[in-house]
């Protein structure tokens, strides 16, 4: 829902070019004007945006998992010949070959291992920027958002970590975030507990 901030905001703009336009050319700022407002809502409206999703179809049984690992809670199981939204994929620990993971429509986790693409496959999760991050001590780095998925590299104490997006998953010394890399390949996963935001924090997954 929009907030009456921005509406407030819309309704001042329309009115000052009311005010300081003659009724000659009106029309025309009006409706330029009209679009200008348009885009100030919907990039200041948060959620406001043109979400895509994708289609899949089952080909195996398959877990549907809290979180993109094989060590999350299952919570739920697809049969073979179902078809499912897919929002997003992001890279997780090894499954059958395939280190892809798929976000679907209801916010859980597939491995893409038993998933065929309906059309185009989906996009990779978050916005497509990277956000700074530092080790706040000696960190491991692992193949999925769990302390039980594999060491795949570390992160000495102050060391950059270039954060792509977060899931919640394991609590980790009370907190259960845990943000992607993009510095070391397919599955690479820190705990948040353990790292210190350098600007924004990253967007979900």
């Amino acid at each position: 829902m929009m907030s009456s901030r921005i509406r407030e905001y819309a309704t001042a703009l329309r009115g000052l070019v009311r005010l300081r336009v003659g009724r000659r050319g009106r029309g025309i700022v009006t409706a330029a004007a009209t679009i200008l407002v348009s885009t100030v809502m919907l990039a200041a409206a948060p959620g406001v945006s043109a979400a895509t999703t994708y289609q899949g179809r089952v080909v195996a049984t398959v877990n549907v998992r809290s979180a993109p690992t094989t060590f999350a809670s299952d919570v739920g199981t697809l049969r073979a010949g179902a078809t499912v939204t897919l929002l997003c994929k992001a890279f997780g620990p090894l499954v059958g070959g395939n280190y892809v993971w798929y976000k679907l429509g209801t916010g859980r986790w597939v491995t893409a291992r038993y998933v065929a693409n309906v059309g185009t496959a989906p996009r990779f999760c978050g916005n497509g920027n990277e956000y700074d991050g530092r080790a706040l001590v000696d960190l491991n780095v692992r193949s999925g958002p769990n302390t039980a998925n594999a060491v795949v590299s570390s992160v000495r104490a102050g060391g950059f970590l270039p954060l792509v997006c977060k899931v919640d998953s394991q609590s980790v010394g009370g907190n259960s975030r845990w943000y992607q890399l993009t510095s070391d390949g397919p599955g690479a996963w820190v705990a948040a507990r353990y790292v210190t935001n350098v600007g924004s924090a990253p967007p979900y997954c």
